[in-house]
Formats: C-alpha cells, sequence, structure tokens
C-alpha cells in the first residue's frame, strides 16, 4: 500500500501511521506535481528579478552567516556546496525508534506538496524515496539546538544523491518536522496505552473486589467534563456482567474512586497532544518560506520566520509525561493494596493467600513511580549560542528532550501497569474467582506471560514481567 499525497490537508495522524507502523510508502498526485512545478517557477522568477534581496540561505549564508552576502554569480553554486550530504554529529547508544525517523521523513513533505519549499517535485520524491532504503540512524542524545537541523542532518544524511538548486538545500533541514513526528508518535502511541491502562484498572477494580458505584452509568451524566464521560465509559466497557458477590460492603480506597477522574486527566493530555500532532503535521514551518503567488504578488514572496520552533509539542509531551506519572501512582496503590494485610475479603497478603512471593511486585512499583516522577519534570527552552557568542542562534527547541524523557515515561507506565496486572491475576487465582466477562481473555494473555505463583520455586519472574511489559510494548506501536 502507498500513501498519496496531494496537498496539506493529506498529513494526518492516520497517514503517518500508516507509514510509520504500517510501512507504507509514498506517491504524489498529478496535482501535487503540478503545484511544486509551478510554485519552483514563479519562485526562480522572484529570484531572478533581484538577485541582490535578502533570502537566507539562497543569497545569504546560513546560520551565523546569514549576514554575509552570496554574489549572484555564485548563487548555484552556493546552493551545490550546501546541498552536499549532511553528517549529523550527535551521538550516544539510545536512538530515536526507526518508526519515528520514517515519521520525520514522512512530516519533511509537508511544506513541500503545496510548493511552500520553493523546491523541485524531484526533491520531494528524492525525501520519499528515502522510505524505500535503509533508515538512518538519530541518536537521542544531542540534538537540542535553534531549530532542528542537528536531528535532520542525520536524517538527511541518506538523501539519494542528485543535483541541488537554488533555494532547496534550505528546505531539507530548516522547518520543526521533528517535533511534528515526535508529537505524533507521542499521540499515537499515548492513545493506546491508555486505553491498556483502563483494562488494567478495570482489571485491578475487579482483582480488589472493589464496589462498583463510582463507575456507575448515572455518573456519566452527571458529570460536565467530557473526558471524565469518556473514563466512565472506558471502565464501564470492561465491568459488564461484573459480579457483585464477594465485594467490599464499604467504599473502596481513594485510588480505586478516583479512576475516573484520574484517567480524564490523562484522555484530556492525549486530545491534547492529538490536536497539537494533527497542527503540527498540516503547518508550513519553513525558514524563509515561500509564500505562494497571489494577484499582489504575482510570483510570489520569500519571508524569514521562527516557523521551525514548535512550541506546543514540549509541553504537550511533558503533560502527558506528568499524566503517565499519575498512572503509576494509582499502579503502585493498587498493587500495595491488593498485598495489604487489613484487606477484606481475603487478598494476597492473608493466611491462606497464596501470594508465594508476589509481594515483592509492591516494592518494584515504588522504583517505577520514581523515575516515571523524574521523567515529568517539566522542559523548559534551553539558551543556545552555537557558532560562537553574539550570534543568531541564541535559544533551542527542546522537543527532542520532552521526547526522550517520554520514552522513559512510557516504559514506567508499561512496568507499572505489568506490574499490576500480574498483581490482579494473581488476587484472582488466589480467591478462585473470574473477573467481568469482557476481561477474561486478557487474564489469559497476562498468565500467558506470568502463570500464577502456585508454590515457592525458583522461577525468576523478573524475565517474565519482562516479557509482560515489552508485550504491553507491542500493543502500544500496533
Amino acid at each position: 500500500m502507498t500513501v498519496v499525497l496531494d496537498s496539506r490537508a493529506d498529513f494526518t495522524l492516520e497517514n503517518i501511521r500508516r507509514v510509520a507502523m504500517g510501512g507504507e510508502g509514498i506517491s504524489f498526485s498529478i496535482g501535487a506535481t503540478a503545484a511544486m512545478t509551478s510554485a519552483r517557477a514563479a519562485f526562480m522568477a522572484y529570484l531572478d528579478a533581484d538577485r541582490s534581496r535578502f533570502i537566507y540561505g539562497t543569497t545569504s549564508g546560513a546560520g551565523q552567516r546569514a549576514q554575509e552576502v552570496v554574489a549572484p554569480e555564485k548563487q548555484r553554486q552556493h546552493a551545490r556546496d550546501m546541498g552536499q550530504a549532511p553528517s549529523g554529529a550527535g551521538f550516544g547508544a539510545d536512538d530515536v525508534p526507526g518508526r519515528v525517523v520514517r515519521m520525520i521523513i514522512f512530516a519533511r513533505l509537508a511544506n513541500y506538496i503545496e510548493g511552500h519549499a520553493k523546491a523541485r517535485p524531484i526533491e520531494a520524491e528524492r525525501i520519499a524515496s528515502m522510505l524505500e532504503r535503509p533508515l538512518p540512524r538519530l541518536p537521542l542524545a544531542g540534538q537540542l539546538g535553534a531549530g532542528e537541523i542537528l536531528p535532520l542532518f542525520h536524517v538527511m544524511s541518506a538523501l539519494p544523491d542528485g543535483d541541488v538548486e537554488e533555494g532547496e538545500p534550505m528546505a531539507r533541514i530548516n522547518g520543526s518536522p521533528v517535533s511534528a513526528a515526535l508529537v505524533s508518535d507521542a499521540a499515537i502511541t499515548a492513545r493506546n496505552r491508555l486505553a491498556l491502562a483502563v483494562k488494567v484498572f478495570a482489571l485491578s477494580i475487579e482483582a480488589y473486589g472493589a464496589p462498583l458505584a463510582p463507575y456507575d452509568a448515572a455518573l456519566i451524566r452527571h458529570t460536565a467534563n467530557p473526558f471524565e464521560k469518556r473514563a466512565l465509559k472506558g471502565l464501564r466497557k470492561w465491568l459488564v456482567k461484573a459480579s457483585k458477590a464477594g465485594r467490599l460492603a464499604h467504599q473502596a480506597p481513594v485510588s480505586w474512586r478516583i479512576l475516573p477522574t484520574v484517567l480524564a486527566a490523562a484522555e484530556e493530555a492525549v486530545s491534547v497532544l492529538e490536536e497539537t500532532a494533527g497542527i503540527s503535521l498540516r503547518s508550513v514551518t519553513d525558514n524563509p518560506v515561500y509564500v505562494l503567488p497571489d494577484r499582489e504578488h504575482p510570483m510570489g514572496r520569500v519571508i524569514s520566520t521562527g516557523g521551525y520552533h514548535n512550541a506546543q509539542a514540549t509541553p504537550a509531551i511533558d503533560t502527558m509525561n506528568a499524566r503517565f506519572a499519575d498512572l503509576c501512582t494509582l499502579c503502585d496503590r493498587h498493587t500495595m493494596k491488593l498485598h495489604s494485610a487489613d484487606h477484606l475479603p481475603p487478598n494476597l497478603a492473608r493466611p491462606g493467600a497464596q501470594s508465594w512471593g508476589t509481594v515483592l511486585l509492591s516494592f518494584i512499583q515504588v522504583g517505577y513511580g520514581e523515575q516515571a516522577r523524574h521523567a515529568a519534570r517539566r522542559t523548559f527552552m534551553p539558551p543556545s549560542e552555537g557558532g560562537g557568542i553574539g550570534g543568531q542562534n541564541d535559544v533551542a527547541s527542546a522537543t527532542m528532550f520532552a521526547y526522550e524523557k517520554h520514552l522513559k515515561s512510557t516504559v514506567c507506565l508499561e512496568s507499572a501497569l505489568a506490574l499490576l496486572a500480574v498483581s490482579a491475576s494473581q488476587a484472582l487465582w488466589a480467591r478462585d474467582i473470574k473477573p467481568a466477562p469482557a476481561l477474561r481473555e486478557f487474564v489469559d494473555v497476562i498468565r500467558q506471560h506470568v502463570a500464577p505463583f502456585e508454590k515457592r520455586s525458583g522461577r525468576h519472574f523478573g524475565d517474565e514481567l519482562h516479557a509482560l511489559q515489552r508485550h504491553f510494548a507491542d500493543i502500544s506501536i500496533d
């Protein structure tokens, strides 16, 4: 299958998911090719009309050399020199996932598709062809700078060879396609992780024997918060026909009763991610940007902008990280309570209950919760002055840093959910009861990875828990 791009309206979360997770390629419609060809001709007319006017990176140097003038007769060679394959300088053991590199390639084309990149169609085709080639390595560390040229150097190093003309080199490495890709990946995978969290917490409700009243359908009509309505519906989906026998006669601890509101906050954070991703994918972010011809400007215009700095992506990712940390806290509380000796009906810590050492799971939860809270710390704009004191690059874009913390947050949440899921599975097994029908297949999956503990043995259930966490990770990027 191939994603056909016709306009910026085609830069959607669904299409980027098809390219990144589905492994699909990209092709361009006849209309898109015509638009790029027309815009390129108009830009060249604009350039040829006055090659002494300032056009960043075309009639001038770039970066700290923006004040340097490139003579008209040297502008073609200047473009060729700038178009030589860049090499990234970031390094480290951890890389951006390959699916995200594919997302960056997809997002890069938003500036091209309607002609704003002032580039020939062959340039867009070269970028799209990178999806059919071995992907370049993009290290996570060392990618903070003014704009996104540092990570784009790594990605564009895999461009196939070919001639390059005036105005085209800057279109390859400027703009904010990296931020668009990172926030898109966070949005797609966070939606899946949240759905998994709702299922695990529903299982915990069943394992603890918590009263069902806090999830009553009447509360859906009671709340004015649309995200809380969604959270309640999500929990209720898994609790259909749940048995009322054997439940607590009094209210459950706070960590069970606040599930709808805490999950609502997470739902809202995912919604913000999705909205931010959609806007970022469709936006023209090049510097300089080519404004297409109109009646007043028949050859168009070239304007220097700050579009390469996506100021919305970082706080959106930060907020999701914070909500993941909250969910890890609830996982910790639930796991501890399932092993608490004062719980009625009988649980994993009471005499006769078959925990067989699973109380260790509540200890392990503490570590993942602390790591999640550390990763959820707010990301601020860092300073940057690459190239010398007094230069132009005096503020850096921090999206990559926020995303690096997000990857840590996701592992913490997946691990916390795995620990709670196994605790709930063991509690159900120890009480010899079945959860609500909709959750029974899920319990089988959990037990395929971590079987109930029937006796003390030499099982190294750390490896089993890791396998379950990896299974949860695979679900999230499906």
